[in-house]
């Protein structure tokens, strides 16, 4: 299946001018295998590649309807016998409304939620009780208190793989205002919520199934104000069957209005035009993909990949500061840092104008990059992230309400 998303027509990207600043530290340690992650030919010493996940099992994967939501008997990891008892929904009660900060959810490698950058950051749950054993808001996971394990099946979502590489990309998020290491783009204004151990248990389209069925229920059934999820992760997959299996997962996310922020690969100048790659370059209006600015944020890094019918913008990548687990900070370099810029752009956006949906946050994302030569041909705007455009811009949508005639009283 040829994938082939072209810019939408109301896309009318304006020119703009100016510098972003980046905090400095010294350089990270290389992340290893150890990490989950390999680092491949001429990069940055602080590189880390997009993870892919395990691959299918050869029986085939997990079906995502093992982990379906409000069922009696609900599989919390593949092929095991385990089962909880989740509670019944019932349809004839009304939804709860999303409402509270916007949430972003992180799935990836667990975040680090005892972080000193992160603690005060993340969205917890407010209808589990840490720590007694038991799924106290019936959502089949018991004490989910700041997100879920795909990999487990269990609440603690700070197991597993690449928890190196989830917690970096939570701080770019949402790191808080404290002094130390860095601050995130949204600190103050989102919380991060952790789908950890995506690289673990099952494949990494089983995870990333059962990561938007939790997600899902949490906003539609227990009113979680979750407005996007970033995927720095992805990988090829050349059958129709895995494609539809994808397409399907991130619909649900679309019918939940839920944008998703993905990665493109890390290619050293690949282009995925024609390339089925997922999530990054599914199809839907949900969806915002993409590429890696360099640390001066002039021209497109070397080690990323672009696509002028399937990636739509880039932002900084490189040398990009943020927490890593054990109170820690370092910088990486990928694809992975560049998409949660874009996230927590989009989670101020949320948080300046709270009726933007998934779509229109999209699209005045991509109408406010800054066009750039080298990015020309390359990504569908042309053009790299304008943070300060694209507040601005869910500022200015804001509609004024109209005054309610004053009640006369006695």
């Amino acid at each position: 299946m040829e994938i082939n998303r072209k810019s939408p027509a109301s896309v009318a990207p304006t020119a703009r001018t100016g510098e972003t600043s980046r905090a400095e530290a010294p350089k990270a340690k290389p992340l290893t295998v150890r990490d989950g992650f390999e680092t491949r030919g001429a990069r940055p010493n602080n590189f880390v590649d997009r993870p892919t996940g395990r691959p299918a099992a050869p029986t085939g994967s997990v079906p995502a309807s093992a982990f379906a939501f409000g069922s009696s008997n609900v599989a919390v990891k593949p092929d095991a016998n385990k089962v909880v008892d989740a509670k019944k929904v019932d349809p004839s009660q009304p939804k709860p409304k999303p409402s509270g900060d916007p949430v972003i959810a992180v799935i990836d490698g667990g975040v680090d939620f005892k972080h000193t950058d992160l603690d005060d950051a993340m969205w917890t749950n407010p209808g589990e009780i840490d720590g007694d054993g038991i799924d106290n808001d019936g959502n089949g996971v018991k004490d989910d208190i700041h997100g879920f394990n795909v990999g487990t099946g269990e609440g603690n979502p700070f197991k597993g793989e690449g928890t190196d590489h989830g917690t970096h990309v939570a701080g770019i998020i949402a790191a808080e205002d404290n002094g130390e290491g860095n601050t995130g783009i949204a600190a103050g204004k989102a919380k991060v919520l952790s789908v950890g151990g995506l690289y673990d248990g099952a494949d990494l389209l089983t995870n990333f199934e059962r990561s938007v069925d939790y997600l899902v229920n949490l906003k539609t059934e227990q009113g979680v104000n979750i407005r996007a999820a970033n995927a720095s992760f992805g990988n090829t997959y050349r059958s129709p069957a895995d494609q539809a299996r994808w397409t399907a997962a991130v619909q649900k996310l679309a019918d939940a209005d839920i944008l998703l922020v993905a990665a493109t690969a890390n290619g050293n100048g690949s282009n995925m035009n024609n390339v089925a790659d997922m999530p990054a370059n599914i199809d839907l209006p949900n969806v915002i993909t993409i590429a890696s600015m360099d640390k001066n944020n002039d021209k497109l890094a070397r080690f990323s990949s672009h696509g002028d019918k399937v990636v739509d913008l880039a932002a900084v990548g490189e040398d990009v500061l943020s927490t890593v687990p054990g109170n820690k900070w370092e910088e990486m370099s990928g694809t992975s840092m560049a998409t949660p810029t874009v996230a927590a752009t989009a989670a101020r956006m949320f948080a300046e104008n709270p009726d933007l949906t998934a779509v229109q946050v999209r699209d005045l994302l991509l109408k406010t990059v800054e066009l750039d030569t080298d990015l020309k041909g390359k990504v569908i705007t042309g053009g790299k992230l304008d943070i300060d455009a694209a507040i601005q811009a869910a500022k200015d949508s804001v509609v004024a309400k109209p005054e309610q005639p004053a009640v006369a009283t006695r």
